[in-house]
């Protein structure tokens, strides 16, 4: 093949992998004409309205629901996994205190891969073990460096608490009152997985190399911890402060769009309507919300959101609410400081990123892409003392 062959045999590519299989996946299916998501075939409507968090993380990671023995045996694993290396509080510690607890998180399973040698990533029969023992770390170094932030004492998990009790009982310092465990658990179930998204493709291409589980989802954290992934929630929270001082909320948005600016949390790469998490976050923050309360967050992003829509509809461009734009007045309502919005949204994730490492090992093969060179070719070289740019 000749150098204008080569150059002609990729003539057409997509930007941002747009629309582009890459592989195949059984974990979830993301029906974006339909607005619909789906966990190893089960509506995530159906999950949010009668699963738990471990039968949910159980689903995702073997491919079905578990038995009850199952269930018990998988509750048990992570709750004897939840007590993090004395180093890794340390190295939490260490960190400035307004680090961002997703950056902290990432720092933290990079740490767990140093400690935790005794592994062979070969052995089949390790992985769930594996697997388990990052999704039952990860809310343990979040609570811990949400703390440090705040600076208050860190807290040790709790043997006689769920898992989702556990995580929010370490932020806080106060066992939650079932409805507050509930609505976390719900907005936990619905993040858990969603197709190809960046921070998923990042730890299945890392993940490819043969790497150990602690590097793939350590890189995932990084694709997530950038703002037009994880960072939404917290940016609608901001949006929504600013609407409040504003006299005409309708207008507040309509001038917003005319700038050029977004209304975070509008619109979704796959979603051709509204987003199904959307729906699930907005019942939740309902539930949160006194009727009788005046100019309520329900309220106003209600308001936004159908000025928007106008507004986009007179342009004939559909664009509807995605699941950032509820998720955050939904952890605002629980008392949860913004800093730590994107990590929740990683500690749900993980579940979705184990899966697919776990998928991948079944039939791995090295992501390699390529790529279509757009630069010049034999540019001359030019000697140190005759460069005059």
């Amino acid at each position: 093949m000749n150098q204008q062959e080569s150059f002609k045999q990729i003539d057409e590519f997509k930007r941002g992998m747009q629309d582009l299989i890459v592989d195949t996946t059984s974990v979830s299916f993301v029906d974006g004409v339909n607005g619909r998501l789906y966990y190893r075939g089960i509506n995530i409507a159906e999950l949010a309205a009668h699963a738990t968090f471990e039968e949910t993380a159980w689903l995702l990671l073997s491919g079905k629901l578990p038995t009850k023995s199952k269930l018990e045996g998988f509750q048990w694993g992570l709750r004897n996994m939840s007590r993090t290396q004395e180093k890794v509080l340390r190295i939490i510690e260490e960190m400035p205190q307004l680090s961002p607890p997703l950056l902290v998180l990432q720092t933290g399973l990079a740490a767990l891969a140093c400690i935790d040698r005794s592994e062979d990533y070969l052995e089949e029969e390790n992985y769930i073990e594996k697997v388990m023992r990052i999704i039952a770390q990860s809310p343990v170094v979040l609570s811990a460096a949400y703390r440090h932030y705040l600076g208050v004492p860190l807290l040790e998990p709790r043997s006689d608490l769920s898992f989702v009790e556990n995580f929010i009982y370490m932020l806080f310092g106060k066992i939650p009152t079932k409805n507050q465990t509930r609505c976390m658990e719900i907005a936990l179930i619905i993040q858990m997985d969603h197709g190809f998204n960046s921070s998923t493709f990042t730890a299945r291409s890392v993940a490819s190399t043969l790497t150990n589980f602690y590097s793939a989802t350590s890189a995932a954290v990084g694709a997530l911890s950038g703002s037009l992934h994880g960072g939404a929630s917290e940016l609608v929270v901001e949006m929504l402060n600013n609407a409040k001082n504003s006299n005409d909320i309708e207008k507040y948005t309509r001038d917003l769009l005319k700038s050029g600016s977004k209304i975070m949390g509008m619109g979704h790469r796959v979603y051709k309507t509204i987003d199904p998490r959307a729906i699930i976050f907005r019942d939740l923050l309902s539930q949160l919300t006194n009727k009788d309360e005046k100019d309520s967050d329900l309220k106003l992003l209600t308001r936004i959101e159908l000025e928007a829509r106008k507004y986009f509809e007179e342009k004939m461009m559909p664009v509807f609410a995605n699941v950032d734009f509820w998720s955050g007045a939904v952890y605002k309502k629980l008392g949860i400081h913004p800093i730590l919005y994107p990590s929740l949204f990683a500690a749900a994730r993980m579940v979705g990123w184990c899966a697919h490492i776990l998928e991948l090992r079944q039939n791995n093969k090295l992501y390699r892409p390529s790529s279509k060179y757009v630069g010049e070719i034999n540019v001359p070289y030019i000697p140190l003392d005759q460069r005059s740019y």
